[in-house]
């Protein structure tokens, strides 16, 4: 009886990582309450100029991951490219993007 319930409580252990790692665990109402931010003082004007290519987010993309496939914004710093990311994106803080949703990404020439 003990084997039984011994070997129950593992496959509902495993289960339960499984569940978390492929679903997760965190509801979803939570995480889309409030996606918008307020965006941080920015010292730098916004230029109405900025140009920009939307991007479709899918699993694993970051702001910074997502800039580092570009040649140009390797040479930019990092708070231009987050402040610029904001003032595109109606002050959105760059760490709450949504998987499968589409934002305005800077372009720098």
């Amino acid at each position: 009886m003990k084997r039984i319930l011994l070997f129950i409580s593992f496959c509902f252990i495993l289960f339960i990582i499984y569940f978390d790692l492929t679903t997760g665990t965190l509801p979803t109402s939570q995480l889309t309450s409030n996606p918008v931010q307020p965006s941080l003082t920015v010292d730098k004007p916004v230029d109405p100029t900025l140009s920009y290519k939307e991007i479709l987010i899918k699993p694993g993309d970051t702001l910074l991951s997502i800039m580092e496939n570009d040649k140009e914004a390797s040479n930019q710093p990092i708070e231009d490219i987050i402040s610029d990311f904001q003032s595109l994106n109606e002050g959105l803080q760059p760490e709450n993007m949504q998987i499968g949703k589409t934002y305005k990404i800077p372009i720098y020439k």
